[in-house]
């Protein structure tokens, strides 16, 4: 029996989208399996189907033409509240 457990995807959440707006995705090329969501001709989102694509995250953004500080940011955030809960949730 193997320990392994598959990662989940990761999904940047990079502006807000009117509930109105028209939306697309689109494939990024050369990189299965990620998807850019654009809402009104902007992209909005960036979806990763791993987690350790965040390794190659600065190529992916520039083959996507998004900005890579964007998408730090937003790891940044959601591992501090990850932080944040875990402790306290061991207090």
């Amino acid at each position: 029996m193997s320990d392994e457990r598959p990662l989940p995807p990761m999904y940047f959440s990079l502006r807000t989208v009117q509930p109105f707006a028209e939306m697309s995705l689109r494939e990024v090329e050369g990189e299965p399996g990620v998807e850019v969501t654009i809402a009104d001709g902007i992209v909005v989102g960036l979806l990763l189907p791993e987690v350790t694509m965040l390794r190659r995250l600065e190529i992916i953004c520039e083959k996507a033409g998004i900005d890579p500080l964007e998408c730090w940011r937003r790891v940044r955030g959601d591992v501090d509240l990850a932080v944040r809960v875990r402790e306290k949730i061991r207090k």
